[in-house]
Formats: structure tokens, sequence, C-alpha cells
């Protein structure tokens, strides 16, 4: 079993509790700086964090005026207009209600049910149904518009993007009220709606950041209506200062990492099982599986001998220079894999390793905002979900993962009613901590099996 040296300090940020706030510090820390990229009719169009602040800024006087404590949802595919729109509803001081956009027609009437939604903010590409639906609707396409309008609301600086004192003193009395109701997949019962607060996000993103820190670029494939695939792929590079590359279509994946050369992304167990499956396709088409193995073969054996990565000395990372010409499918400088959502198979972590990609499993849970533990850079241990984040509190009560701290949800959200959990969350998983910290799934307390793409599902 691998396991890395000793465990140093945490990585130190500024600890927020409103988006509000993480808006005004990523702007006066980041400035001009890219935060987000994405292709528009063709076209790289790159958002500074002072042209993300003023959009978000600008939508959400636009909410603020149409919509006082409302449940807004949004539902449609990854885009930059979608995280705009949630920031402006959340920080407007209205909830948002994030909506799979594979949803059909009987789920999403009961989705919206459940939540209470007044308004559907929808994509027509993915939900042409919906314009038939008696329920009150708008397109997001339509959304976009209003983002360059700015309001009475907005205020924009050459150095800063502030958010107004009176919407300040509205986001603190809101940071303990319901933000966001994330709804869980429902493939093993009835889809649940997971109340989390500003503060509930806020204390994730400080919690697993002290953890972990990437450098360079992100790309974002991962679907914004769950919580990992919004508050840990996006907001966290946000509080890292990182540039973040929007993408829309699971087709261009491949093609957008070639063009943007991430060093750190975001993935869920069924991504990294795929791209395994696939370097070893284009090795056999291209007839290089052989040498392939050769070269893993001597990269595992130097490792073993001491000589691994990197050697300082002469300027040689022995897997890197050996995954060279895989690397390149993936862009080129990919160094590490936040992986998390579903129980990851040690020996792809093992594999990854060989040719230079640090896969940094971790674990986490919708109610829970959602990350709990991950491996560190330098901190590791194969087969576990990694160390719990900084003031997160895990327990094993019965053989059960339980956690305690300012990430645990509000509750669950049912038609105005909000069912808090206990003293500690129970996450329904069963497991162990060893010595040195590190927490290692043995189970589900239920009879549930947990799919490499998140999904739960019962084995009846």
């Amino acid at each position: 079993m691998a396991m890395s040296r000793k465990n140093y300090p945490y990585y130190l940020h500024q600890k927020l509790e409103t988006l509000s706030e993480l808006l005004d510090y990523s702007c006066q820390k980041y400035g001009g700086s890219t935060v987000f990229s994405f292709h528009q009719d063709g076209d790289l169009i790159r958002k500074s964090f002072y042209d993300f602040a003023a959009d978000v800024h600008n939508l959400a006087g636009y909410f603020a005026k149409n919509y006082q404590g409302k449940h807004l949802a949004v539902c449609g595919e990854n885009s930059y207009t979608w995280l705009v729109a949630f920031m402006a509803i959340v920080i407007s001081g209205n909830v948002c209600v994030p909506i799979d956009k594979d949803a059909d027609e009987q789920l999403l009437k009961k989705l919206l049910k459940t939540a209470d939604v007044d308004t559907l903010f929808y994509s027509e590409k993915y939900l042409p149904f919906v314009a038939k639906m008696k329920i009150k609707k708008q397109r997001l396409e339509d959304l976009a518009q209003k983002m360059t309008q700015p309001s009475a609301a907005a205020q924009k600086t050459p150095t800063s993007v502030n958010t107004p004192k009176s919407a300040k003193t509205a986001q603190k009395t809101q940071q303990n009220a319901p933000a966001v109701i994330f709804f869980t997949s429902g493939t093993s019962g009835a889809n649940k709606g997971v109340a989390l607060s500003q503060k509930n996000i806020t204390a994730d993103l400080y919690g697993a950041s002290s953890l972990y820190i990437p450098g360079g670029s992100t790309v974002s494939i991962l679907p914004f209506h769950h919580s990992f695939g919004l508050v840990t792929a996006v907001l966290m590079p946000i509080y890292y200062g990182v540039e973040t590359y929007i993408c829309s279509s699971l087709k261009r994946f491949t093609k957008v990492m070639q063009e943007i050369h991430p060093e750190t992304i975001f993935l869920v167990p069924a991504f990294v099982e795929a791209f395994y499956r696939q370097i070893w396709r284009n090795a056999r088409a291209s007839h290089k599986d052989k040498l392939l193995k050769f070269s893993l073969s001597l990269s595992q054996g130097l490792s073993k001998l001491g000589i691994s990565r990197p050697l300082s000395h002469i300027g040689i990372d022995i897997p890197r220079t050996f995954g060279k010409a895989i690397l390149k499918e993936f862009g080129g400088e990919l160094k590490h894999i936040i992986c998390g959502g579903a129980t990851l198979d040690p020996v792809y972590v093992k594999w990854f390793r060989k040719i230079g990609i640090d896969i940094l499993n971790g674990y986490g849970i919708t109610e829970c905002s959602p990350v709990l533990s991950v491996n560190r850079n330098e901190y590791y241990r194969d087969g576990s979900v990694g160390v719990p984040c900084r003031d997160v509190e895990i327990k094993i009560i019965g053989g059960e993962i339980c956690a305690k701290g300012d990430v645990v949800m509000l509750g669950y959200y049912d038609k105005g009613k909000i069912t808090p959990p206990g003293k500690y969350f129970h996450t329904g998983d069963l497991g162990r901590i060893d010595r040195g910290g590190f927490i290692f799934i043995t189970g589900r307390k239920k009879d549930t099996i947990i799919l490499s793409n998140g999904e739960n599902v019962s084995p009846e």
C-alpha cells in the first residue's frame, strides 16, 4: 500500500461566509486574470474575475428587482450563463435549484413541486417540452442579454467590483438560510432535496482548499447540477484563482484537453476508467501497446529502486518522461486528477502514477456540501479517500462514517419543510480511520451500490 511521507501544514486561505465575499475576494486577489474560458460561435471567449463579478451583479440586480426570496430553478447544459445565473440568484437573496438537464417531463414536474420553484430558467435545446408546461419559465439564453445591462445595484471600478453595502448586510443575515437546493440522484429511492446555506458552501471551500491547491488551469466537465461538479470543480478554482475552461460537450472533452493543457481536472471514477480504456485502445491501434507495457514496467522498476520523480539533480521526471506520449492526449500538462463521487479501484491510482498523473481520491456527499476528505498532494494512501477536510469532524459510530461541522446541510427540503440532521450526519457509508488519519470506505450500511458515475442503485 503506497503512502507518501508525513502530513504537513494546511494551505492558508481567507475564510469566507457568503458567495458575495467570494466574488469580492477573488476580484481583489486575482483581478484581471482569466477565471473562465469557453467557446462561443467558434471563438474562444475569456472572462476575467472582474468581468464575472460585473456580470453576476448585473444579473443579480434583475433578480432582486423581479424576485424576492423565491426558489428559482436552473436547468441546462454547462455554460457561463448557467454559472452567472446561479451566483446571481443566490446573492440576490433568492434560492437556486439546479436541475438535471436530462430530466424527463414527469421528473421535472416532481422536482419543481418538491422544491417550491417559482420560475424555471431552462435551456430550450435540452428541454423542448418545457415550452408547453404551465409553469413560470424563461429561457437561459435570454438571461445572457441581461448580464450586460448594469443595474443600480451593480458597481464597477477599474480596480474592483464590490458588493453594495445593502446587499452585504442582507447576505450576512442569509448566510445560514437556504441558498441552494441540490437533488440527490434518486436511483435508490425518491429524489431528496438537500438544502445548503452559503455558509455550508464556503465552509467546504475553505476546508477542502486547506488540503489541496492546484496550479495551472482546469477543465470543467462534470454537470453543474451536482454539488461536486459545481462547488468543487467550479467554485473552488475561483477561490484558488485558477482558470476554468467550461466544457459543455463530452464529445469535445478530449480535444479541449489538448487545446487548454490543464494541470488539474475534477472527475468521477467513470471518467478515469474511460481514460484508461481509451489509452490502451489508442496504443493497440498504433501498435505501441508493447512499448507502453515496457515503459510502464521500467518506470515501476526504477521507482522500486528509489529512482522516481523528480530527479532534480539531472532534471528528469521518470514517470512523465515515459508517459510523455500518453500525456499529450490530456494536453501534456496534466498532473492531478481529483476524483470523487464513488469508489475508485486503487489499480487505476497506481497505474496513472506510472505515467506521471497523481489521482487524489476523495470522499463526499451532497448533504455535506459535498467534500469531507481528500488525499493530499504529498500525503496520500492508496485505497483510502484521504484525510478529513479542515474544520470537519469525522467519527465512526457503529461502523458508520458520520460527519460534524459547518459543511453539514441545513436539512432535507420538501414542500416548505426542512428536516435537519442530528448532532452528527450519518452518511450511510461504513468505514474506518487508520492511525494516519486516512479514511477507508468498507461498504454501505444499506445494500446500495454506488456506480462509478456516482449514481446510487439498489441491488433489487
